[in-house]
Order: structure tokens, then C-alpha cells, then sequence
């Protein structure tokens, strides 16, 4: 493993003080920025609708906690605006598309690791939606089944999110700045992940209670997804930070 993916230790104070940055990052681009985000807010509100006529509403929590397992597939856009302002550049859509198109082949097999284990999730999901609510919303006065289903598809999807997080966290930058193969990438991130337990836990209960509140409010997303995902960026220059890099 070359030294320059060794990780660096960070507190929770790094934490907060990303999260800053993600914001005033957001505040230097915000109609670029919130464009891009608009994308997955109008796929939310397909969705939800959906789970709604079908009368499916209690799939609506599990499905939101979903997307923090495809999430990392849609970072390379965002690492792009920001990078490009850094850069000195007018971000905008042409920039959203080139981190896409410039995506190393890693990349995209980490992102279709992620889609399979979001299908796994949503299928499983499905089946305990079944046994424990049955067809269609549960019938009123049974709230008690609909909390018992929360809490058990919640534990489930932990453990899948938990996967990923430490997959991913810092292997997407990675291998966007292709700084390492998709090996050492995953490695270097799961690495990194243990390096800094606390930092880190915190770090993934700010990502996982910021997307899965706002995505109940999809137009919260145009907001909330570049925050993250700038501070995302800001994070991992603190834990890898190459030589020169401006943050």
C-alpha cells in the first residue's frame, strides 16, 4: 500500500468542521449545486407517490434508508462542481457530466456493487413487508405491526449500510482522483474507517439521519445531498490529503 494511502486520524471537531465547509461550498454554487440534487428529489417524489397509490406507505422508511446504499454511485457529479470551483471555474452541468464520463472503470463496479446490494435490500424488505403487514396498508389499530416491520427492516438495513459505508466512504474519492486501484481503494477506505472509530461513527449517523429525514421531504434533498456530499469531498482531503491540494 503506497504511504500516501495511509489514513490520517481525525476527531469528531473534523467532523463538524466539514459539514461547515459542505455549506459554504453549497452557498458559493447553490443553483448548480441544487439542480443536480433536484434529479433525485423528483425520483423520490415518483416513488413515494407510488408507495401512496399503491397504498404501500409503511415501505416508504425502508426505501428511504435505502439510498444510503447507492448514494456513493452519484458523488463523482458532486465531487465535480465543487472541484471545479476550487479550480476557479463556473460549475454547472457540463462539470456534473464530465465526473461521470471521466469515471474510472473502479468506480462503476463499486457502484454496481452498491445497486446489487440496494436490490437486496429492497427485495428482503419486500418479503418481510409481507409477512408481518400483508397486502396493502395495516389495517387501523395496527400501528403495532407497522413499528415491529420499521424495527426490523431498520436493524437489517444497518448492517447493509454499515457494508458500505466503510467500503465507500473514501474509496469513491479515490478512486475519482485515481490514486489507487479498486482494491486498494476499498482497502484504504475500510482502513481508514477503523482508524478513526468515533470520528467516523459520527460521521455516518449525521449522513444517515440527514438523507433519511429529508428524503421523507424530497425538496429537503436539494439541499441536504450536496451539503453531505461537499463535505464528503472535504472529508476525505482531511484523511488523504495529497501534497499541493487545496481544500
Amino acid at each position: 500500500m503506497p504511504p500516501s494511502l495511509d489514513p490520517r486520524r481525525i476527531s469528531v471537531a473534523t467532523v463538524f468542521a466539514v459539514l461547515a465547509g459542505g455549506w459554504r461550498a453549497f452557498r458559493r454554487f447553490p443553483a448548480s449545486a441544487a439542480g443536480f440534487a433536484a434529479v433525485f428529489a423528483l425520483i423520490g417524489v415518483a416513488i413515494f407517490s407510488l408507495l401512496m397509490h399503491f397504498g404501500l406507505a409503511p415501505m416508504m422508511l425502508p426505501l428511504a434508508g435505502g439510498f444510503l446504499l447507492v448514494g456513493p454511485a452519484v458523488l463523482a457529479g458532486f465531487f465535480a462542481l465543487r472541484r471545479a470551483a476550487v479550480a476557479g471555474q463556473q460549475p454547472g452541468l457540463a462539470d456534473v457530466l464530465a465526473g461521470f464520463r471521466q469515471a474510472p472503470r473502479g468506480l462503476w463496479v463499486l457502484a454496481g456493487v452498491c445497486c446489487l446490494l440496494f436490490l437486496i435490500w429492497v427485495s428482503d424488505a419486500a418479503t418481510v413487508y409481507s409477512f408481518m403487514i400483508g397486502a396493502g396498508d395495516a389495517p387501523a389499530g395496527e400501528g403495532g405491526r407497522v413499528l415491529r416491520f420499521h424495527l426490523w427492516t431498520s436493524l437489517m438495513g444497518a448492517v447493509l449500510a454499515a457494508i458500505v459505508f466503510c467500503i465507500t466512504a473514501f474509496a469513491v474519492p479515490l478512486l475519482l482522483d485515481r490514486r489507487a486501484s479498486l482494491v486498494q481503494a476499498v482497502s484504504a477506505s475500510v482502513r481508514a474507517v477503523f482508524a478513526s472509530p468515533g470520528a467516523l461513527l459520527v460521521w455516518a449517523l449525521v449522513l444517515a439521519a440527514a438523507v433519511i429525514s429529508t428524503i421523507h421531504f424530497p425538496p429537503l434533498l436539494m439541499v441536504s445531498l450536496p451539503c453531505l456530499a461537499f463535505a464528503s469531498d472535504l472529508l476525505y482531503l482531511e484523511v488523504f490529503p495529497p501534497d499541493g491540494e487545496t481544500r
